[in-house]
């Protein structure tokens, strides 16, 4: 009996420590630049944005840095969708009143968060450079991200945000 419990108790934690294909994530106020046309930070780079001027976004990180000149922003398309199927057949399914015990956000393993932090928000911005050159840039935006960014962008870009198709979440 002893040896069973030993013998699966070393088999969750290899488990856990094994290395899990996870898709990027970012979490509080974090932003990662996925790709694009800008060369000086590497693609899949996380960082912060900021706003330091009304007409510009600063993306910031240990690597490197973009400006982007929010007066020449010519599209900007945001999009949420699902990071797996599951979580969409969950996200679809019809709405129980259960209480859920407080499951920790396990590494690896997003089907388990019953809070929804499956979904990927991407804002895909295309923008003129000082040259004048046009660049495009991919962000990843964590969910407390997408309301500041996208009102930096409509209110001192004169601008509206386009909702490409997508998975979203509607109030009801």
């Amino acid at each position: 009996m002893r040896r069973t419990v030993l013998g699966m108790a070393g088999l969750l934690v290899w488990a856990l420590a094994a290395p899990q294909p996870v898709a990027a994530k970012v979490r509080g106020s974090e932003v990662m630049y996925l790709g694009g046309t800008v060369r000086d930070v590497p693609e899949k780079t996380e960082g912060h944005l900021f706003q330091p001027k009304n007409n510009e976004l600063q993306f910031r990180s240990k690597d490197g840095e973009i400006l982007i000149p929010l007066h020449r922003v010519r599209s900007a398309k945001y999009r949420e969708s699902f990071v797996d199927e599951a979580a969409a057949a969950k996200a679809n399914a019809p709405k129980k009143k259960v209480k859920l015990p407080l499951l920790p956000a396990l590494p690896g393993l997003p089907g388990m968060n019953p809070f929804g932090e499956d979904k990927q928000r991407v804002l895909t911005l295309v923008y003129a450079d000082k040259q004048g050159g046009e660049q495009k840039v991919v962000l990843l935006l964590a969910r407390k991200m997408v309301s500041p960014v996208i009102y930096a962008l409509e209110t001192y870009g004169n601008m509206e945000v386009e909702l490409e198709p997508g998975d979203y979440e509607l109030d009801e």
